[in-house]
C-alpha cells in the first residue's frame, strides 16, 4: 500500500517538476495580409457600414472587406491621400475617410466624394488632422480636429466650432456620440456635453496624459489614461467609474480602443490588453509580440486588431485555447490520441511520446510525461479505468506502470492500428490480424482476424472489424459476416466504429462520410452534401447522446438521438489550432481535439454560435457597365441584354465558407445553388423578371431574401402597339386579299357562267350554222326538181338523207361528246346529199387505221363537218371538172386521235379570189365557231385539240388542194 502511494506521488511529482514544458495556451486567430487583398499590412483603423461591410484604412489605401473579398481605393478613385487614419461609417451609409493629408472626404453607392466632386466638403476648411468623427440621433455628424470641431448637420448646414463660450478651445481629447442626444467632448480635463452648438460641463476628471490615443468612448462609455500606469473608465448612465492597471510597459504604449460597452483594450506594441469593464483585474493579452494599432467589434460579434506590419487579425474564439507542441528540427509532431487518465488529460504523439496535463487548472500547462527511446513511431494510448494504460505503436503494444515511467508488460512486433475493450480482454487491430490480450496478465489469448484491420469495435458479444475493404461482423459463434454486401459505402476503409443509446450502428469511412445502421439497414448517410464538414472521416467519439466525428476539415457534433441528426460544426474559424481532426475527447462540456499542430480545447456551453448572415449586392454589371445595386436600370434594352449580377454573403465567422441558392422568376422557379458570388444571365428573352437570392453560413444561418426586379425590354415586333398595328393591319391585308380572292372567284364564276354561256351561244350558232341556208335552200330545189320531174324514187331517197341530217344535227348538237362511229356517220350522211345535189361532181372516202374502233372513240360533236363543208364548197366547187375527191382518214398516234381531211380543191388563196369576184350571199361561220369551240375546249382541259391547215403544192407552187389535220386527245 505504502509502495502504491508512492508510486503516485512520484507520478504527479513528475508531472510537475518535468522541465520539459510545451507551451502554455494560445488563441487562434485569421490573419488577412496583402497576400490575401488587403491593400497595405499596416492598418490604421476599422469601421463597419450598415450594409455589414468592414472598412480598413492603411498606409497604402483603403480596403473593403465582405469576408471573402477586398475591394481596395486608392487615389486613383478620388481618395485625396492613400494613407487612411481615421474611419467612420454613419446611419445614412456613407463612410467617412480622414486621410493623412489634412482633408476628409467619403465613400457613397460607389464613389468617392471629395472637396473637389461634393459641394457638402466644399464648405468645409480643414486646418489640422481630422482625429474622429461621431453622429447623433439625428444624424448630425462631428468632425474633430486638435482644437476645433466641425459640425455637419443633415440639411447640409455647416457649422465650425473654435469656441466655448468666448473661451477659445483648448486641445480636444475626444468626440462620442450621446444617446439622449448630442455630443460628448473631453476638452482638456472636462467633459462636456455639446448640443445645439453650446457646451454643458458634465465632469471633471484626471487626465496627466492628454493625447487622443489616450481616449477612447462608445455611447455609454468613456475612457482616459489618467496616468502614465492607469487607464479610467466612466459610465456614463450611472457615472460609475472603474481604474486599470496597465501591463504593458510605458514605451509600448500606441492607443487605446473602446471595444463595446463591456470591454476596453490597452493596444502596444506587445499585443492587446483586454479588461472587462465590470472587472478590473481580469486582463487578458492578444497576439503577444505584435504591435496592435486599434481594435473593433463587428455586428457579429467578432474581434479585429489592426496591426503594424502584420495586417489585421481576427479572434476566432475567446474560449477555445490551443496547445501547440514544439517539434525539433520540424519533425512530424501529431497527437493522434487523448485519454483521461486519473485527474490528467494523457496525449498519445506521432514522435514515440506521451504528454499530459491537469483537467482541472486554471491554465492548460503541457508536460511530456514518457517518451520511448526507440524514434520515429506513433503512440496510441488507451486505460482500463484508472488502474493502467496501455500503450502500442508502430512495433508493439505495452502496458504502463501507474506512474507512466516505464513499461511493465510488452509484446513486440505489432504495427497498433486501435484498441478495443471486449469482456476482460483488449482487443488490438493491427497490420496483420485481429488478436484478443488478457488485461491481466497481458498475453495473446486468440487470433480473431487473420488479415490487416484498420479499426475493432465490440458490441456485448458481437464484434465488428473494419478494414480496407470494408465492414465485417463477427458473430458469437466466430461466424464472419460481410456487412458491405448489403451497401455499398460500407465496401471502403472504415475508419472508426461506434453504437448508441438506440442500438444505432455508426461507422465512419474515409470518403463515403457517416453511415447509420440498424438491424441490416441504412438509417442515415450524412456526408459533405448535407451537412458533415467532409466525407473523409478520421475518428469518433461517443459522449452520452452526441457523436464527435473527426474529418479534415473540421469537427463536427451529431446529434445522434434527436429527430433529422442536427449537426454542429466546429473549424479553425471557431478557434481550433486545426481543421485536421486526429482524435476526441469529452469531458463534461469541456471538448478536447487533438490534431497535427497539438491540442484545442473549448467549453461548448461557453462557446459563441451565435451569428449572422447578411446578403448585399456589391454591384450590378449591365453590357460592360458596372453599376452600383441602387442605381442599376430597372428597364434594360434588349441590345444590352448581357446582365451579371455580383453579390456577397457577409459572415466573418464563416470565413468565405458560405452557399447561396438563388432563381429568376420570370425564367425559372427552380432553386439553384452554388458557391460562387456571381450569376450571369447573357442572353434573356424579354419580359419581367425578379431574381431571387439567399446566402446560408457556415452555420446554416440563412440570410434575408434578397431580390431585385427588373425588365429587357421588347423587341419592335413584341410590343403591345406594334402588335395591334400589325393585327390590324393583317386584317386588313387579309380582308383585302379575302376581296380580291372573292372577286377573283366571282369573276370566275361570271366568267364561267358567261364562258357557259357562251358555249352554249356557240352551240345554239353552231347548229345554226351547220347548216348553210345555201344548202338548205338548194336541197329544197332539188326536191322540188325531183318532184317536177317526176322522180319520186329520188325525191324520197334525198328527203330521207336530208331529214336524217337534220334529226343528227338536233340530235348531236345537245350532246358534249359523241363516238368518232357517229362523228363518221354524220359526214357520209352529208357528204352523200352534197354529191347527189351537185350531180356527183366529186368523189369522197374514208380511211380507218384498222386498229382504230370508232365506236370507242369519243370527240365533241361536229368539230370536222364545217371543215368537210368548206372543202366542198370553197375547194372542189370551183374546179372545172368533176374530178374533186375528198378524203378523211383516222389515226392514233400515242395518246391522240389523228384525223385528216384532205380535199384535191383550187386551194385557200384561189378560192378567196374567186369569192372576191362572185361573192357568197351567205357567209359560213362554222370555221370561226369552230375555232372557238376548241378554245373553250382546250380552256378546261389539260389536254389540248391541236389543229393545224396545210396548203397543198407542188414543186411549182401550184395549188394541188388543202388538207385539215385535227389531234383529238384520247380521254
Amino acid at each position: 500500500m505504502i509502495g502504491r502511494r508512492l508510486s503516485f506521488l512520484l507520478f504527479f511529482l513528475f508531472l510537475y517538476v518535468w522541465p520539459f514544458v510545451v507551451r502554455s495556451q494560445e488563441f487562434s486567430y485569421t490573419r488577412y495580409d496583402t497576400r490575401d487583398g488587403l491593400a497595405g499590412s499596416t492598418v490604421f483603423c476599422i469601421s463597419q457600414d450598415k450594409e455589414g461591410f468592414l472598412w480598413f484604412g492603411t498606409e497604402t489605401g483603403l480596403s473593403r472587406f465582405d469576408g471573402t473579398h477586398f475591394k481596395n481605393f486608392t487615389r486613383e478613385d478620388g481618395l485625396p491621400d492613400n494613407d487612411i487614419i481615421q474611419l467612420f461609417a454613419d446611419s445614412k451609409g456613407r463612410v467617412w475617410l480622414a486621410p493623412f493629408h489634412k482633408s476628409i472626404c467619403y465613400y457613397y453607392k460607389g464613389k468617392i466624394f471629395n472637396s473637389e466632386n461634393d459641394t457638402l466638403l466644399k464648405k468645409l476648411t480643414i486646418h489640422e488632422h481630422v482625429l474622429r468623427f461621431a453622429e447623433d440621433r439625428e444624424g448630425n455628424i462631428l468632425l474633430q480636429e486638435f482644437s476645433r470641431l466641425h459640425l455637419i448637420k443633415t440639411n447640409g448646414e455647416v457649422t465650425t466650432i473654435m469656441k466655448n463660450g468666448n473661451e477659445p478651445l483648448g486641445y480636444l481629447s475626444l468626440i462620442s456620440s450621446r444617446p439622449e442626444g448630442g455630443f460628448w467632448v473631453l476638452l482638456n480635463d472636462k467633459f462636456y456635453i455639446l448640443k445645439d452648438n453650446g457646451f454643458t460641463l458634465w465632469k471633471t476628471v484626471e487626465f496627466q496624459v492628454k493625447h487622443y490615443n489616450y481616449t477612447a468612448g462608445k455611447s455609454a462609455l468613456l475612457m482616459w489614461r489618467n496616468t502614465p500606469r492607469e487607464l479610467s473608465a466612466i459610465s456614463t448612465h450611472n457615472g460609475k467609474m472603474a481604474k486599470f492597471h496597465l501591463v504593458a510597459e510605458n514605451h509600448q504604449y500606441i492607443n487605446t480602443a473602446a471595444i463595446d460597452d463591456q470591454y476596453i483594450a490597452n493596444c502596444s506594441q506587445n499585443g492587446a490588453w483586454v479588461w472587462c469593464v465590470n472587472n478590473p483585474d481580469s486582463v487578458q493579452q492578444y497576439l503577444p509580440g505584435i504591435s496592435v494599432l486599434n481594435m473593433f467589434k463587428d455586428s457579429e460579434g467578432n474581434w479585429w486588431f489592426c496591426t503594424i506590419g502584420k495586417g489585421v487579425f481576427r479572434l476566432n474564439s475567446a474560449v477555445a485555447l490551443n496547445l501547440q507542441f514544439p517539434s525539433k528540427d520540424r519533425q512530424d509532431f501529431r497527437v493522434i490520441s487523448i485519454l483521461k487518465y486519473k485527474d490528467w488529460l494523457l496525449t498519445g504523439t506521432t514522435l514515440n511520446s506521451i504528454h499530459g496535463f491537469p483537467l482541472n487548472a486554471a491554465k492548460m500547462v503541457n508536460r511530456q510525461v514518457f517518451r520511448h527511446p526507440s524514434q520515429g513511431s506513433k503512440i496510441i494510448v488507451t486505460s482500463v479505468g484508472d488502474s493502467c494504460v496501455i500503450v502500442g505503436s508502430d512495433s508493439y503494444i505495452a502496458k504502463l506502470s501507474p506512474d507512466l515511467t516505464h513499461f511493465t508488460s510488452k509484446l513486440e512486433r505489432f504495427t497498433v492500428k486501435d484498441f478495443c475493450l471486449h469482456r476482460n480482454a483488449l482487443l488490438v487491430a493491427s497490420e496483420k490480424c485481429v488478436f484478443s490480450v488478457d488485461q491481466l496478465t497481458f498475453k495473446v489469448i486468440d487470433t480473431l482476424w487473420h488479415s490487416r484491420a484498420t479499426c475493432v469495435f465490440s458490441n456485448n458479444d458481437t464484434i465488428y472489424i473494419g478494414t480496407q475493404n470494408g465492414l465485417y461482423r463477427l458473430d458469437p459463434d466466430r461466424k464472419k459476416h460481410f456487412v458491405g454486401a448489403a451497401l455499398k459505402e460500407l465496401q471502403g476503409r472504415i475508419v472508426a466504429v461506434r453504437e448508441d443509446a438506440n442500438h444505432v450502428l455508426w461507422v465512419a469511412t474515409a470518403g463515403d462520410g457517416l453511415i447509420a445502421w440498424k438491424n441490416g439497414q441504412l438509417i442515415k448517410r450524412i456526408s459533405r452534401n448535407n451537412g458533415l464538414t467532409s466525407s473523409i472521416c478520421r475518428t469518433l467519439y461517443l459522449d452520452k447522446g452526441n457523436l464527435w466525428v473527426g474529418t479534415h476539415t473540421g469537427l463536427n457534433k451529431v446529434h445522434v438521438l434527436l429527430p433529422g441528426f442536427p449537426i454542429e460544426k466546429y473549424t479553425t474559424n471557431d478557434g481550433l489550432l486545426s481543421d485536421v481532426i486526429n482524435t476526441i475527447f469529452v469531458n463534461d462540456n469541456k471538448v478536447y481535439v487533438g490534431g497535427p499542430e497539438g491540442v484545442s480545447l473549448f467549453d461548448e456551453g461557453k462557446m459563441a454560435r451565435q451569428s449572422r448572415c447578411d446578403l448585399r449586392f456589391t454591384g450590378i454589371t449591365i453590357e460592360g457597365e458596372t453599376f452600383h445595386a441602387g442605381e442599376a436600370p430597372t428597364v434594360i434594352a434588349h441590345e444590352k441584354n448581357n446582365i451579371r449580377f455580383n453579390y456577397v454573403g457577409i459572415s466573418y465567422k464563416s470565413n468565405g465558407d458560405i452557399r447561396y441558392r438563388y432563381r429568376l422568376l420570370g425564367l425559372d422557379s427552380t432553386w439553384h445553388e452554388t458557391r460562387e458570388t456571381f450569376v450571369s444571365y447573357p442572353t434573356l428573352p424579354s419580359g419581367n423578371y425578379q431574381l431571387q437570392l439567399q446566402a446560408i453560413n457556415k452555420f446554416d444561418v440563412s440570410s434575408n431574401l434578397l431580390t431585385t426586379a427588373f425588365s429587357i425590354e421588347k423587341l419592335l415586333y413584341e410590343k403591345t402597339w406594334f402588335r395591334i398595328l400589325f393585327v390590324m393591319v393583317f386584317l386588313a391585308v387579309t380582308g383585302f386579299i379575302t376581296w380580291i380572292f372573292i372577286r377573283r372567284v366571282r369573276r370566275r364564276e361570271q366568267e364561267k357562267t358567261s364562258f357557259q354561256k357562251r358555249i352554249s351561244d356557240l352551240e345554239q350558232l353552231s347548229r345554226k350554222a351547220q347548216m348553210n341556208p345555201h344548202f338548205i335552200f338548194n336541197s329544197l330545189n332539188s326536191i322540188q326538181q325531183y318532184v317536177m320531174d317526176a322522180d319520186v324514187a329520188g325525191a324520197n331517197k334525198f328527203i330521207s338523207g336530208f331529214s336524217r341530217l337534220i334529226r343528227q344535227t338536233l340530235d348531236f348538237s345537245s350532246r358534249p361528246e359523241i363516238s368518232l362511229e357517229e362523228e363518221l356517220d354524220y359526214l357520209t350522211n352529208y357528204l352523200d346529199i352534197e354529191k347527189t345535189r351537185l350531180e356527183d361532181a366529186f368523189s369522197w372516202s374514208m380511211q380507218i387505221d384498222p386498229a382504230v374502233d370508232p365506236a370507242e372513240y369519243y370527240i365533241p360533236p361536229m368539230i370536222l363537218q364545217p371543215f368537210v363543208e368548206n372543202s366542198v364548197r370553197h375547194g372542189l366547187r370551183f374546179r372545172r371538172d368533176k374530178n374533186g375527191v375528198v378524203t378523211i382518214s383516222v389515226k392514233r398516234e400515242g395518246n391522240h386521235l389523228i384525223c385528216v381531211l384532205e380535199d384535191n380543191g383550187v386551194g385557200r388563196k384561189a378560192a378567196m379570189q374567186y369569192k372576191s369576184i362572185s361573192p357568197i350571199n351567205y357567209q359560213s361561220k362554222g370555221l370561226s365557231l369552230t375555232a372557238d369551240r376548241i378554245a373553250m375546249f382546250n380552256k378546261e382541259h389539260n389536254e389540248k385539240i391541236n389543229m393545224t391547215i396545210e396548203d397543198l403544192e407542188d414543186n411549182f407552187h401550184n395549188s394541188l388542194g388543202t388538207r385539215v389535220t385535227i389531234s383529238f386527245p384520247v380521254l
